[in-house]
């Protein structure tokens, strides 16, 4: 509506747009620059803009869907780009989990091939919102940079990598193994410290002992999919750590060729110990939670194959309105079906 674009335009310096506000008389006032810059960096996140910052060296930095560093957002020459007109210099991780980008995954599945066409810079996404829908272009990405940045999602844990017999999470993918034929899934299931014993797993056991690699040959077989090393090196780890198993040489350092050499007993005369769920707990203001959604992409790259939850409690004064009450429950309803209605506690005078 404020026409700020021309027809042959496909990049604009922040500056200007900030500043258009401040100098154009048919704009609406904003004499403080920073809202607007605010508003072009939260487009940035959104995915309507690529911001790029060119570097001496004739390089450059983008970012999309990801905030863009404070130092560079007090550069006059950063720019930003409509993402159809936008080739990226670097491509998140977070970005290539599952169910964080639309349509990229399909049924669970994401191959090289997916990848190339969804960033090939002529693909866009239509997005449902409430009574309307919007189109989302995709900004284009180097072939090299995609393949950098799936095999990262691989080493980090993010994804995990079948190729035939080839099958890796949190570790580097063999130079070739991502090729056409590769497919990109969720991070596996982390077996439980009780799944690994001699009585849960025969397979593995040999004279009262197992290693690495009669570990992943045996949970490959249990599952019938080849297991990843880095899922069975973490789920050894664990158990070693609740006392489940022992070590008796080598430790969880080795690589996939030499899981043979860390080898394992169930101790004697133990009883395992159960590993407590980590939490935190902390009550936050509308906010933080907008604080805490912008993290929520790092945090499911972080923790991933390790059950990641949110419990969720929405508190109201009690001297709310009644309609405010019901206008927070029908939002809650929409976003958030499971959340029950807000109800008076007498004991605090809140409602929850």
């Amino acid at each position: 509506p404020y026409d700020l674009w021309r027809e042959d335009e496909d990049a604009r310096f922040v500056k200007d747009l900030a500043g258009a506000f401040a100098r154009d008389p048919r704009l609406p006032k904003m004499l403080n620059t920073r809202v607007v810059l605010d508003t072009v960096l939260q487009g940035v996140k959104r995915g309507l803009f690529v911001a790029r910052l060119a570097r001496p060296d004739g390089s450059g930095r983008t970012w999309w869907r990801e905030p863009v560093e404070e130092q560079a957002q007090s550069d006059p020459t950063l720019e930003v780009a409509l993402p159809h007109k936008a080739m990226l210099t670097a491509l998140p991780v977070s970005l290539l989990a599952p169910d964080v980008l639309p349509d990229l995954w399909q049924n669970e599945r994401l191959d090289l091939e997916q990848a190339k066409r969804y960033f090939s810079g002529e693909h866009a996404v239509t997005i449902a919102h409430d009574g309307w829908d919007e189109e989302l272009a995709i900004p284009g990405c180097d072939e090299a940079i995609l393949e950098a940045a799936l095999a990262k999602a691989v080493s980090s844990g993010t994804a995990w990598m079948l190729n035939g017999p080839t099958s890796c999470w949190k570790e580097d993918v063999p130079f070739t193994a991502l090729d056409e034929k590769a497919e990109l899934l969720p991070s596996p299931r982390m077996p439980a410290p009780s799944e690994l014993t001699q009585d849960e797993l025969p397979d593995a056991w040999t004279d009262g002992e197992t290693n690495g690699a009669a570990m992943v040959r045996a949970l490959s077989r249990k599952r019938r999919v080849a297991v990843p090393w880095g899922l069975v090196r973490e789920g050894l780890t664990q158990a070693v750590r609740s006392r489940w198993l022992e070590t008796v040489a080598g430790d969880a350092t080795v690589e996939f060729d030499r899981a043979g050499e860390w080898r394992l007993k169930q101790p004697e005369g133990h009883t395992p110990q159960k590993v407590a769920a980590a939490a935190s707990t902390l009550e936050m203001d509308g906010t933080q939670v907008q604080d805490l959604a912008d993290v929520v992409p790092k945090l499911m790259e972080e923790s991933a194959g390790h059950g990641l939850r949110f419990r969720v409690g929405v508190a109201l004064d009690a001297s709310a309105p009644e309609e405010v009450r019901r206008k927070v429950d029908d939002l809650l309803a929409e976003a958030v079906p499971e959340l029950p209605e807000l109800k008076s506690d007498i004991r605090d005078g809140s409602a929850h």
